[in-house]
């Protein structure tokens, strides 16, 4: 998985969220998936995202994710990425 701006669904450089398979994912999908991938709870996200727990659950609901947010996701994706590599 990963989080980027550039692929033609990104559009005034706002993240998109790509499968394993490098396929386009609802922000409310990719969450989800994103969560599990890490091992994360709502809460954990949260945490990390710097927002309650409630935002994410909106955020899986299909509610506006904001780009900084979807860039700490990003980072998190690329640096359990890494880690997994060492």
């Amino acid at each position: 998985m990963k989080i980027t701006t550039q692929h033609p669904y990104s559009h005034h450089g706002v993240p998109v969220i790509l499968s394993d398979i490098s396929a386009y994912m609802p922000h409310a999908e990719g969450i989800r998936a994103i969560r599990r991938h890490l091992s994360l709870s709502v809460r954990d996200l949260a945490a990390r995202c710097g927002v309650s727990p409630r935002t994410v659950e909106g955020w899986e609901q299909g509610r506006k994710v904001p780009a900084a947010a979807l860039n700490v996701m990003g980072d998190l994706l690329r640096s359990s990425a890494v880690s997994r590599r060492a």
